[in-house]
């Protein structure tokens, strides 16, 4: 019987345990701070889907492809170096008549890294704040940001604004 009592004692205090330290809420941002970056018209600042625009990362290992052009998308993640204070994208535009390379346009970011710890679920990440941003000029038009800190919330932060044509059948073209 006492070791019944026992053992039921000791169930009890394991379940106690387990669902005590359960935490249903979880991580429900991104643990990692990657600035969103949208696409816009310079002309009617609307959103715009570009499918002709590849773009790289300028002295990142190997010059790897961040995004490929052929599929049209209207954002897209910038990765930053934790390890630097400033990193760079290569546009490259593949479109018949914009695909010289001349016509790239670069886009610079000057920030400030810093380690932070969210919180348990989260855990650390890099968080950063832009403290400059310079850009090429020849389809890009400008380049804004709407809060210099990224962290982990998911939310656009960079407005990237082209030259393009606002035709009807502008975002099938691109």
């Amino acid at each position: 019987m006492a070791l019944k009592k026992a053992t039921a004692a000791l169930l009890t205090a394991t379940v106690l345990c387990l669902t005590a330290g359960c935490n249903t809420s979880g991580c429900l941002q991104n643990q990692s701070a990657i600035p969103l970056a949208g696409f816009y018209s310079s002309t009617t600042e609307e959103p715009v889907s570009l499918g002709i625009v590849q773009i790289n990362g300028v002295g990142a290992p190997a010059d790897s492809v961040l995004l490929e052009a052929g599929k049209a998308v209207s954002q897209v993640y910038l990765p930053m170096r934790s390890t630097a204070s400033q990193t760079a994208w290569c546009l490259h535009y593949t479109q018949e008549g914009i695909d010289d390379p001349r016509l790239n346009d670069t886009i610079s970011f000057a920030y400030d890294s810093e380690p932070y710890f969210d919180s348990e679920e989260c855990g650390a990440m890099y968080r950063y704040r832009i403290t400059a941003v310079s850009t090429t000029c020849h389809l890009i038009d400008s380049v804004a940001v709407t809060d210099s800190l990224i962290s982990n919330v998911d939310i656009e932060r960079i407005k990237i604004y082209f030259r393009i044509s606002d035709g009807p059948d502008n975002n099938d073209k691109q």
